[in-house]
This record gives C-alpha cells, sequence and structure tokens, in this order.
C-alpha cells in the first residue's frame, strides 16, 4: 500500500509542477489554465483579498480570479482560519540563483544573444544556457545544497528558478536541450517544491533522489536512469511507446520513450586491481566484463560526489584510457551501458595517482684493460627518490646484479660478457607520509666483446 501511495504522490506533484513553457513536452502544457495548480492559504484575523493580492500577487487586480475560484461574496470579509485557493500562476515569487561550483574546459553560458565563458562562483538564473564543448564539464549549486552536473556535448537551460512569497516554496526545472545532466536533489520537506528536468520529449519530477537524463535530438529519444529514490516520468503522447501519464521510476530501473516500462540497469561493473597505483603517463581502467554490456563509461573526479569532474570516456571494451592527470589522490566511476542505451548503476572507487617517468640510457667505455657499462635514468615526478637497479640476462628469471637504496641515477657494470641482456629501476618516493614505488619498463642491452 505505501508504494502505491508514493506512486500517487509523485503522479500528483508532476501534474501540480508543469507550467507551459518553451521546450516542455504538449502532454506537460496548459495544466495550470485548466486550474490543477493551487496554494492552500490560511485566512488569518483582519485579512482581505485585496490585501493578500497586494502582498502576493503579481497583480492586484488578479483577487478578482481567486474570489471567483473561492465563491467568496464579500473580498473585504475572509472568515479567519477558512481555507482559500489561490492560483500558483497568480503569485509573485523572487529569483533564485545557481552557483557554478566547478568547471573543467569550455563551458559557455548564453544570456539572450551575448556568450561569456563561465567561471567558478559566477551566479546563474532562469533563462541562462550553458553548453559545454568537448571534454568539458560543468557543476551547479542550487541554493538548497542540490547540484546539477552536465557532462560534454551537453546543452541545459535553467527555465525556472524561483521561490514563491507565499509559503517559500521552491521551483527548480532545467531543460535538457541535447546531451545528458546528472542530478542529486537535496530532499524536499515542503509539498509545494519541486524539482523538474524536462527535454522536449518528457519530464522527469523527483523530491530527494539522484538520477540521470538525457536527450538525443536526433534520434528524437529520452533516457532516465534512477540510481537512488523515485521518479516520476511522463513522456509526451505523440512518438512514445510508453503509455500517457507518468509512471514511477525506481532506484536501479530506467525508462526510455521507447520503451513501455521501466527495466533493470545493469549492474555496476568492477574495477580489477582497485588498489593499483596509476604510475603510467595515461590513466587505464580495466573492469571486469558485465553480461548485457555493449559499452562502458568511466568518468573520473577530484570528490566522490563526481561533482568536479576531471575526465570522461566510453569504450566497447571493459578497457578505458584516459588523459594524464596530475598526482593526487581522485575517484573513479564506472557504469555499463545495455543495448538500449540506458546507463547502469555506478561503481566508485578512490584511486591513487603517482607518475613514474623514467628516462633511461646506458654507454659503454674503455677503461684501461675493463669495459664499462654506466647505467643512467632520469626520473623527474620523483627527484629525490631512493632506486633499486636490477640487471638480468636475456633469459634468467633472477637478476645478475641486484642494488637497493641507491641515491645516484646512475649505475656502473664491468666487464660483462658478450650477450643480451634487460635491466630495469624501481624508483621509491614517499607522498603524504606513505611509500610509492614502481618499476620502469625493462631496456635492452646488447653487448659484443671486441675481437
Amino acid at each position: 500500500m505505501k508504494r502505491l501511495n508514493d506512486f500517487h504522490i509523485l503522479i500528483a506533484l508532476t501534474f501540480l509542477c508543469l507550467v507551459a513553457a518553451p521546450g516542455l513536452p504538449a502532454a506537460a502544457q496548459g495544466r495550470e489554465a485548466r486550474g490543477a495548480e493551487v496554494v492552500l492559504y490560511r485566512v488569518k484575523a483582519g485579512d482581505n483579498l485585496y490585501d493578500l493580492a497586494g502582498r502576493y500577487l503579481t497583480r492586484i487586480e488578479s483577487h478578482a480570479a481567486v474570489q471567483r475560484l473561492n465563491a467568496i461574496s464579500d473580498p473585504r470579509r475572509l472568515r479567519p482560519g477558512s481555507l482559500i485557493r489561490i492560483p500558483r500562476s497568480l503569485l509573485r515569487h523572487e529569483p533564485l540563483r545557481a552557483v557554478v561550483q566547478s568547471y573543467r574546459g569550455t563551458v559557455i553560458v548564453q544570456r539572450g544573444a551575448a556568450r561569456q565563458a563561465v567561471a567558478v562562483g559566477m551566479r546563474l538564473g532562469e533563462g541562462d544556457l550553458l553548453e559545454t564543448a568537448e571534454k568539458s564539464f560543468v557543476s551547479l549549486r542550487l541554493p538548497d545544497d542540490s547540484t546539477v552536473a552536465m557532462p560534454s556535448h551537453s546543452s541545459v537551460r535553467i527555465q525556472r528558478l524561483r521561490r514563491t512569497l507565499l509559503g517559500g516554496s521552491i521551483d527548480r526545472l532545467f531543460a535538457i536541450v541535447k546531451g545528458r545532466a546528472n542530478a542529486t536533489v537535496t530532499p524536499m520537506t515542503d509539498p509545494g517544491s519541486r524539482f523538474d528536468m524536462s527535454t522536449p520529449l518528457a519530464v522527469s519530477a523527483v523530491r530527494g533522489t539522484e538520477f540521470r537524463m538525457s536527450f538525443d535530438p536526433g534520434a528524437r529519444r529520452t533516457t532516465t536512469e534512477v540510481t537512488e529514490g523515485k521518479v516520476a516520468f511522463e513522456p509526451a503522447i505523440e512518438g512514445s511507446a510508453a503509455p500517457a501519464g507518468a509512471q514511477l521510476v525506481t532506484t536501479g530501473f530506467g525508462i526510455a520513450t521507447d520503451l513501455a516500462a521501466p527495466v533493470a540497469l545493469l549492474s555496476p561493473p568492477d574495477l580489477l586491481r582497485p588498489g593499483r597505483v596509476q604510475d603510467e603517463d595515461r590513466l587505464r581502467f580495466e573492469l571486469r566484463p558485465v553480461d548485457g554490456a555493449v559499452r562502458y563509461h568511466i568518468q573520473v573526479s577530484r570528490d566522490a560526489g563526481f561533482l568536479e569532474l576531471l575526465d570522461d570516456a566510453e569504450a566497447a571494451a571493459p578497457l578505458v584510457d584516459l588523459e594524464p592527470l596530475a598526482n593526487g589522490t581522485y575517484f573513479v566511476r564506472a557504469t555499463a551501458i545495455d543495448a538500449r542505451g540506458l546507463e547502469g548503476m555506478p561503481a566508485t572507487y578512490g584511486f591513487e595517482r603517482r607518475l613514474n617517468r623514467v628516462e633511461a640510457s646506458v654507454e659503454g667505455t674503455q677503461a684501461g684493460r675493463h669495459r664499462e657499462y654506466l647505467f643512467r635514468w632520469r626520473t623527474p615526478d620523483a627527484p629525490r627518490a631512493q632506486y633499486r637497479f636490477q640487471l638480468f640476462s636475456a633469459s634468467a628469471i633472477d637478476p645478475i646484479v641486484d642494488e637497493t637504496g641507491l641515491a645516484s641515477t646512475t649505475f656502473v657494470v664491468a666487464d660483462l660478457p658478450e650477450g643480451s641482456y634487460r635491466w630495469r629501476v624501481m624508483t621509491l618516493k614517499f607522498a603524504e607520509g606513505r611509500p610509492y614505488d614502481s618499476w620502469s619498463t625493462f631496456q635492452e642491452l646488447r653487448v659484443d666483446t671486441e675481437k
């Protein structure tokens, strides 16, 4: 019974929260005109409709609409303690602002005809259109600490961001023009507040959840995936396989405008060797394959909430390479994508980035009757490290030279017999009180005895 009640509540919220606006699906328009969205006000001693209109309505003349809706005979005489219904569309509101919390790459905000690059701390409001280029990301923080994050190749307009003066309810609507947006919505205790995300084909309404929504203009397709909480998903009727009306999408399920009902999302992929230090030039993440996956998605962030995205990539194989990063502690989030284009549940891991480049060379010189081989290396990422040097004959498993605790970046070996050899260097460094060691790749050496 509780599940059914939740569904009814979400359906009601969806019906109450959508107003006619550019970019909204046809099924979501016109409800305010039908009087579906109202705010209840309890009359206090001394109240009259003229005073209420002056305080709370956009136009004082709108008191007549409230009078007709509530069948009030005398606007100067209201019964204290009674409830009157006021259409939300008549209420005054104050604008709110979203703040750019972080960004990376090229992110543009368009206000009317003007376009400018975003900056951390920039305040955005209704009508602002955000666009992210390739390898570019942005995250916004709203006044109630809800967040909206946009990955690459996305365009999202802040359609509504306001607070109603009567009751203080907050109204937020983000319209996806193309691409994708992720939202983490702070639970709302005020029944009049709402958070919606829309595309031209559908609306998702929530009251405290984590979900993703995307829109592909070319394919005319919208998807929604819920990773925590519940979402009421309402598609436009035209061209949709889903039945008319909102559908409840719960944690671990996703839906699209060409699906008749929600489907289970793929399980989160396991990261192989999750504790491995990322010490090579490019980042590399290997995942355990997930049944039903056709692609894999990797994101890297400075924070576990993935508000400050640094990079992301998709690959058909469960092996994803990303661009280099500076040394530090980061987080990686992995998901699997199914044949329907729905992105699955996420798995998040922390990892250490400790780049360890080794530039190596060797040269031979004659010192009297002896021939010496000078092995050199340079570690630009660890200038004050300790080193371990190993030299192997070509086919041997055990080293013929194994020197530890070296502070110098050179080592000399004399009178090597003719043959092929392999050598490598281990770098041992300390960062934030922890030791990190990493081997270089093997270098080859060919020794030819002079006749």
